[in-house]
């Protein structure tokens, strides 16, 4: 159960938000295939779905976006 609320809380956070599903995986995990493994079935650790809803609360208006110098 706790995994389908989960994924609800980022469906209500990416409508509310418009923001695309990658753009949510790249801003806070740096894996934009992230919500498409949840919502194919996948599990994600404790940690990981604390860490997403602490990004979710820190950027109410959406995922920061990720440019090239980021990586450097």
């Amino acid at each position: 159960m706790m995994m389908t609320d989960f994924i609800r809380e980022i469906e209500d956070y990416l409508e509310r938000t418009g923001s695309k599903p990658s753009r949510l995986g790249r801003g806070f995990l740096s894996d934009p295939n992230f919500v498409s493994r949840l919502r194919e079935g996948g599990e994600c650790r404790p940690s990981t779905i604390e860490k997403v809803r602490a990004k979710m609360a820190e950027f109410p208006d959406g995922p920061p976006l990720k440019t090239s110098q980021d990586a450097a």
